[in-house]
């Protein structure tokens, strides 16, 4: 068989989606895929994964508001910070592998099999050792997101970051904690594209400002809407002035029928 002629197709394989919060969630209950000791998967499935029903949101949480992810649309995409995390933490710290090993070990002591005196001791001697790595360690963590502008209250450069509900000026040092909102996302819809607008800025100087280039004073938006005529209360509060009007109106047809009829037969 000959080959008349042949063509080749350049491509390249799609990486794995993002994760979103459900993703998210779903992946902490069943870590079991990402490991590859079938034993130590049995284990994570049967002990309900990393975390529990009640503390996995909470613990996205956290990751947004240590600024270690931040959203994109619906998806969750690590920042320059969380990054940074991954690769500076020792590497125990990285997989499901660990919490596979303590559950059997718990479940040990569970059985009678092992003291909890002795898990104990080991998980003390274990964290010991953890702190001593990351001291002895000579990676160090970059502000890449540090700007010009001193905190008011200790006077070191504030970082820009990305938080879940807006954009944030935050002091690197956690012990002054000062954070300043700069921008907030809102469901506020532009008039031009109907895109989402951001609400920049504070008091007389609060504008809402939006991709395409749309922008509006917060005080002409709230006189725009007022404008724009009823709002939803405004509307659920005369469907029902309706439809009362309706079963009045029904009530007194019911009524003079009712008055004929007696009127005929008296």
């Amino acid at each position: 068989m000959k080959v008349l002629s042949a063509t080749v197709t350049s491509g390249k394989t799609a990486p794995p989606a993002r994760y979103t919060e459900a993703t998210l969630l779903t992946a902490m209950e069943h870590p079991g895929a990402t490991v590859s000791d079938k034993n130590q998967s049995k284990i994570l499935e049967q002990t309900g994964g990393l975390g529990t029903p009640a503390t996995r949101a909470d613990i996205i949480e956290k990751l947004f508001n240590t600024f270690y992810i931040e959203r994109s649309g619906k998806s969750l995409v690590p920042t320059s910070k969380g990054k940074q995390l991954v690769s500076i933490v020792p590497e125990d710290l990285r997989s499901a592998v660990l919490t596979a090993k303590w559950e059997d070990r718990l479940a040990g002591i569970a059985a009678g099999r092992e003291k909890d005196t002795d898990f104990v001791a080991e998980m003390r001697r274990y964290a010991g050792r953890l702190v001593d790595e990351v001291r002895q360690s000579d990676k160090t963590y970059i502000h890449d997101n540090q700007t010009r502008q001193p905190c008011p209250r200790c006077g070191k450069m504030l970082l820009r970051v990305k938080g879940k509900r807006g954009e944030m000026l935050v002091c690197p040092d956690r012990e002054c904690g000062y954070r300043e909102t700069t921008v907030q996302y809102t469901n506020a819809r532009c008039p031009n594209c109907h895109k989402k607008l951001e609400l920049r800025g504070e008091g007389d100087d609060a504008t809402f400002v939006c991709p395409c280039g749309y922008r509006e004073k917060l005080s002409a938006f709230k006189q725009r809407r007022a404008n724009d005529g009823a709002n939803k209360s405004d509307v659920r509060r005369y469907l029902a002035q309706q439809d009362a009007g309706a079963e009045e109106k029904r009530n007194a047809d019911m009524t003079a029928q009712l008055a004929k009829w007696l009127e005929s037969n008296s």
